[in-house]
């Protein structure tokens, strides 16, 4: 997996996310046809959508409890633990997630999160070069079907794309952010 350093902050990089098998014990393997999660993001987008003061097109922060039991969605936690077990020696407890749809509505802005882990998924996404912005410095590529893991706390931004490919359908981009604290109750 690739480590990046920008700026003196550390990313890490996996590609190809749904293609890797994991497994959960000695007979069951996961792993998840990402077009399965599109339909679901939109059915959240309608029922579950974040409210007033958040960019258009964003779930509220409670999408993988809600789509806990889905297998697509297991799976991908899964694999988001399993990675993120490669990188962090400290276990670590799921605060928020959420998924963002861009289309040619973007209006997403600088930002940061409280959170020690922030880990975005690039579900879809035709442009990989309108990725996640560091700090109006570095765009980090968002290729689809990767991930990004980095500090939360680092100000950074989903990138809009331009009207002109962002109105056509197949153009539209899909991210589901997980926000992890490192479990302080766990340190030694």
């Amino acid at each position: 997996m690739p480590r990046l350093k920008v700026n003196n902050y550390i990313f890490y990089r996996e590609l190809q996310v749904s293609k890797e098998e994991i497994l959960y014990d000695s007979w069951r393997k996961g792993s998840f046809h990402k077009d399965n999660l599109i339909p679901d993001i939109e059915n959240e987008l309608i029922v579950n959508r974040a409210t007033n003061g958040v960019p258009p097109h964003q779930t509220k922060t409670d999408l993988y409890p809600r789509m806990k039991g889905r297998k697509h969605w297991d799976d991908l936690y899964k694999k988001i633990q399993h990675t993120l077990l490669r990188h962090y020696t400290k276990e670590f407890v799921l605060i928020k997630s959420w998924a963002n749809k861009s289309d040619e509505t973007n209006q997403f802005g600088f930002h940061t999160h409280h959170q020690d882990i922030t880990v975005v998924y690039y579900l879809k996404n035709n442009y990989p070069e309108f990725g996640t912005n560091i700090d109006e410095e570095v765009i980090i590529p968002g290729i689809e079907d990767s991930l990004l893991i980095f500090d939360g706390k680092i100000r950074h931004q989903l990138c809009n794309m331009p009207f002109e490919l962002a109105v056509h359908p197949h153009n539209h981009r899909y991210s589901i952010v997980f926000d992890f604290n490192i479990d302080k109750s766990k340190i030694t």
